[in-house]
């Protein structure tokens, strides 16, 4: 992985994901943190609104009581409906009068007492009825009463006030909204049953007290009271009364509604996401039933305050990172892309290019750095530049000493042959030999290091002949060099050094006509040439020294000759060098040879056109 890709994913996780990381567990502990403090002002809401509405069903009790216990109360009704005339009272002009009269003073005296009570029926043991209504209300029938299941309790409690809520049983509740409560009518004398007495309350009391709650805070509430079957008994908004409570809530899951413990759980109520409380008002010693108290609160409303507190994390959250990733870009990213770019310039320098330079931006460490490299880089190619010219002029300096050491040699054999033939008299042999040797000497003293292969062959005619002069009936020579390769070049001074080095050192004491054979073959995009001879051949000894020390130490593979101090074979070590330093180290000679065999010199050159 590259430096930039480490550092950005080294970006991502040591800043990016902590940021957001951070963020998100931020967020949800504010979350948790709130959802507990209000499940904990919640159930103080729902155990102080419990207290009123206990409250009131006391305060409806006491007065059931006091109308239970009073003779002045219903009983008027009784005796007027008897014929009676009630204590203290003249007689009445009519019976029907005298009813809708009692009836009267009796409404007013009760709404006086209680302005919550809507009906008063008074179900007598002599199958008698009387009714006390104070709005269109009907009473239910003796017959439905006694055969619902709530009469047995009514009788088994014996005047203890049970209750039962609007739509708990629309029966006994009637059509409207109304509270019943049923109970027992005991003689106060000898606490004997009289009958049944059905009292229904609007308990107005109730709106007053979830409209506190409700708009305390401007927190938008939904409470509700909940019956033990599920039934929704009350619903401040009027939506849900009459229904289970099941059909709001898509999974009571955690909310128990049998359990006598305040609950809170944020479940999805009526298809949106609350907050639902769940608190047991423990009403039964008052007789009503397993009622529970549901408070729903809109978690959009909870969210609230944490939506704002979301929105500034996220707004810190996404500052910071826009400033990381501006110090990224500013900074790192500058300072990585910097790093790369001296990488790519160093790997151009390790090719060979100094010309190579990194630009100088800024100023800072980096502007340092830059100057430094190209500094290093100039002052690398000025060297490298002085080490080629060096190079190059002792290349030259080793080329030209080679030429001069081989000059002196040819100079020496060729004079030592033109002085015998002096001695023998033999004039013509001395005009031809002249000839040769200023022929060769023409061709030694060219500036140009190349010349073609037929000058070449020119210049070692010349050789072979002189020393067929000096050496009669010693050797016989052939030359096969095709003629297409007779315009490509060859360094000059190759192939004469090789032939000398078969006549003075392969044919040293021979008693056998020796055999010289020069041939030239194209191999590939090389020229191979050839020298063959049938002579002594070279020792094991000296052929070992070649093969273990190479071209380069020939001054070192024959020794001097202790006669007259000239190193032998200083023509095939001269050859080899200089072949080696012109054309590269891919090029030069190949011996082959054995004691008694003979010798062969392979000498192998680059093919090049004669231009």
């Amino acid at each position: 992985m590259s430096l930039s890709k480490r550092i950005f994913a080294a970006f991502v996780a040591f800043i990016i994901v902590p940021l957001f990381v951070l963020g998100s567990v931020s967020y949800l502990m504010f979350q948790n943190v709130t959802q507990e403090k209000y499940a904990e002002q919640t159930e103080l809401t729902l155990k102080a609104i419990g207290r009123n509405i206990n409250n009131m069903i006391k305060e409806a009790n006491y007065f059931s009581d006091f109308w239970v216990t009073t003779k002045d109360s219903i009983e008027y009704v009784e005796k007027s409906i008897d014929g009676s005339t009630p204590v203290g009272t003249e007689a009445p002009k009519s019976p029907d009068y005298d009813q809708m009269l009692e009836k009267e003073m009796l409404r007013k005296r009760v709404l006086l007492t209680y302005p919550g009570i809507k009906s008063v029926t008074l179900y007598r043991n002599d199958n008698q009825q009387v009714s006390v209504n104070f709005t269109n209300d009907t009473p239910i029938s003796r017959k439905d009463l006694e055969s619902n299941p709530i009469y047995s309790e009514v009788l088994r409690k014996n005047g203890a006030p049970v209750w039962v809520g609007p739509n708990e049983d629309v029966k006994l509740t009637g059509e409207h909204d109304y509270f019943t409560q049923i109970r027992v009518m005991l003689d106060i004398d000898s606490l004997k049953s009289k009958g049944i007495l059905v009292t229904r309350f609007q308990m107005n009391e109730l709106n007053r007290i979830f409209s506190f709650y409700n708009t305390q805070g401007k927190i938008d509430r939904r409470f509700m009271i909940v019956s033990g079957n599920g039934n929704i008994v009350f619903d401040n908004e009027k939506v849900g009364e009459g229904q289970q409570i099941s059909k709001f809530v898509d999974t009571v899951k955690g909310i128990k509604m049998n359990s006598d413990k305040t609950q809170s759980k944020t479940i999805s109520f009526d298809g949106h996401k609350s907050l639902v409380s769940v608190q047991d008002l423990q009403l039964q010693r008052l007789g009503v039933g397993d009622w529970k108290l549901v408070m729903v609160t809109s978690w959009q409303y909870l969210s609230g305050d944490m939506a704002v507190v979301l929105r500034w994390m996220v707004a810190v959250t996404s500052i910071s990172l826009i400033l990381a990733l501006a110090f990224n870009l500013m900074f790192i990213r500058r300072t990585v892309t910097f790093i790369v770019r001296v990488v790519r310039a160093m790997r151009q320098v390790e090719r060979g290019d100094l010309s190579t330079r990194v630009t100088v931006v800024g100023n800072d460490e980096t502007t340092a750095l830059s100057k430094g490299f190209n500094s290093l880089v100039t002052r690398v190619a000025e060297l490298l530049e002085d080490v080629k010219q060096e190079q190059s002029r002792k290349r030259k300096a080793e080329m030209l000493v080679l030429q001069a050491q081989i000059k002196p040699h040819f100079l020496f054999n060729a004079l030592e042959s033109i002085n015998i033939l002096a001695v023998q008299n033999e004039g013509r042999k001395v005009s031809k030999m002249v000839q040769r040797l200023a022929n060769i000497f023409r061709i030694s003293i060219q500036q140009k290091e190349e010349i073609t292969i037929e000058q070449e062959l020119e210049h070692l005619t010349s050789y072979l002949e002189i020393q067929k002069y000096r050496f009669e009936e010693l050797f016989e020579y052939t030359l096969d060099i095709p003629r297409e390769l007779r315009s490509s070049t060859i360094l000059k001074l190759t192939l004469q050094p090789l032939v000398e080095n078969s006549i003075q050192h392969g044919f040293e004491g021979i008693d056998y006509m020796g055999q010289i054979h020069v041939k030239a073959r194209e191999e590939g995009n090389n020229i191979a040439f050839y020298i063959e001879d049938n002579g002594i051949g070279i020792p094991e000894q000296q052929m070992a020294k070649f093969a273990t020390s190479g071209i380069t130490t020939l001054l070192e593979m024959y020794e001097e000759s202790p006669e007259t101090g000239e190193r032998r074979g200083l023509g095939v070590g001269n050859v080899a060098d200089r072949l080696r330093i012109h054309y590269g180290n891919g090029y030069g000679i190949i011996l082959c040879s054995a004691p008694g065999q003979g010798t062969v010199i392979k000498c192998l050159i680059p093919q090049s056109s004669g231009e």
